[in-house]
């Protein structure tokens, strides 16, 4: 159909057979360009090819008199699933129950080429359809239970989220997967891991850098090794199971509360922080890294939600020159937390020090976390963090603030009073905090 290509250099494709899709090579110059052509976005110069690389990336390619194209091969539907989604067959003695839940995101849509603007697209079915080889082995519930980009999250979501894979768990299911976009996946994975727990079984969040309808998309690999993951793991708990590197090679399995995306747009974008990750998964095989603290899988395990969250919580970047204004505001208008994003092991401007005393004394938790993400937050080391501590500020230890934040949500929304709020913050619910930070973090 020639999406999004018009005048001259539409004229050349259909003259010489070409559509979406095709293998070609165009010369120009002296120079042989050989790839996929793809749509074109109707909001751009029309006089380009976009062709896709062997390597995944597309380039434009300017229109001229006389370029040189050529027609390679035609675009075979069969080809390209084959190239981009094939998976191998497992054996397996008999069919296992699962669960795949779909929440949107970039690995649930597709590019209009119209705009060149991704948005929601493809329902659960057509990621089943990636793996669709292993149908004789599984038995798949399949739910659609939102369709929306991960910034657009709320806690609503989550105890929804949460309460429907408890259901799933209660009645049968062996492994959860999740299709979740990747902006806020880190949040979400801490949330089930806190609001879900003594599970029998893997919950593994799943994502993609890259729509579903990319040659280059990274989702055919990433739910693979989460279907891998979800049957063969040893321990139960929640995860996120994404690339860990440029090319379709291997993925990291990480915990739900040390994961964070850490690139814009990279495939690899998703690290532990302050942690190994839990296994690499390469192929067929789990390759196991660090399971310390991790439950062995047991089908007999009963599963237990704690789905409150207090969505009166907020998280305070520190900056040079901010002011205290910011804390009386979130005292009037009733916050129940305040998780400070403090600077190297935790500290403050000493302008904004009587502000926090006053939310503390106004019966607000105020808990500090480090913008280094790396490391663990101290506030014995320098005088001004002593002060701090004596207040009633807590430190997270080694959470970075993402998590720290969902789980002061999290406590302020299970615990009976702010006392047993502070116990609960400072207790290891999920594998947040460890007894000592390492200095290297990655395999």
């Amino acid at each position: 159909m020639l999406e999004g290509y018009v005048g001259k250099v539409r004229e050349l494709l259909e003259k010489n057979n070409i559509d979406i899709g095709d293998l070609i090579q165009i010369k120009d110059n002296e120079t042989v360009y050989e790839g996929l052509l793809m749509p074109r976005y109707e909001i751009f110069d029309p006089n380009y090819i976009t062709l896709k690389l062997s390597n995944g990336y597309n380039i434009g390619i300017k229109y001229k008199p006389d370029l040189v194209i050529k027609l390679v091969s035609k675009y075979s539907k069969s080809e390209v699933k084959e190239e981009f989604f094939e998976t191998e067959q497992y054996e397996v003695k008999k069919k296992i129950n699962l669960s795949f839940i779909g929440t949107g995101g970039t690995i649930m849509s597709k590019i209009d080429y119209r705009t060149g603007a991704v948005k929601p697209s493809f329902n659960v079915e057509d990621l089943i359809k990636l793996l669709e080889n292993y149908g004789e082995e599984f038995k798949i519930n399949m739910i659609e239970l939102f369709k929306i980009f991960s910034e657009d999250i709320t806690i609503q979501h989550w105890k929804k989220l949460a309460e429907t894979i408890y259901n799933e768990f209660r009645t049968g299911s062996q492994g959860v997967i999740i299709a979740h976009g990747t902006d806020t996946l880190g949040y979400t994975s801490a949330a089930l891991s806190f609001a879900l727990q003594n599970l029998p079984h893997p919950v593994i969040l799943v994502g993609a850098q890259r729509s579903l309808d990319r040659p280059s998309s990274d989702a055919a690999l990433n739910l693979k090794h989460s279907l891998i993951f979800s049957y063969k793991s040893k321990y139960s708990g929640v995860y996120a199971i994404l690339h860990s590197t440029s090319s379709d090679d291997y993925s990291y399995v990480h915990r739900g509360t040390r994961v964070r995306k850490m690139h814009t747009s990279a495939r690899y974008a998703f690290k532990s922080i302050n942690s190994y990750s839990v296994a690499k998964i390469s192929d067929n095989e789990i390759i196991y890294i660090d399971t310390e603290g991790l439950l062995e899988r047991n089908a007999n395990r009963s599963v237990e939600l704690y789905n409150n969250f207090e969505e009166k919580v907020f998280l305070l970047k520190v900056y040079p020159s901010m002011n205290e204004e910011i804390i009386y505001f979130l005292i009037e208008r009733g916050y129940k937390g305040i998780l400070i994003e403090g600077t190297g092991l935790g500290h403050v401007p000493s302008r904004i020090m009587d502000a926090i005393k006053y939310a503390i004394d106004k019966g607000l938790l105020v808990a500090m976390s480090s913008q280094c993400l790396y490391g663990r937050v101290n506030m014995y080391v320098y005088e001004k963090g002593r002060l701090l501590l004596k207040m009633g500020v807590i430190g997270t230890e080694d959470m970075f603030p993402e998590t720290a934040l969902v789980k002061m949500m999290w406590c302020l929304g299970n615990a009976k009073d702010i006392e047993d709020a502070k116990e609960l913050f400072l207790k290891n619910i999920a594998g947040e905090i460890s007894q000592r930070t390492l200095y290297k973090y990655e395999l």
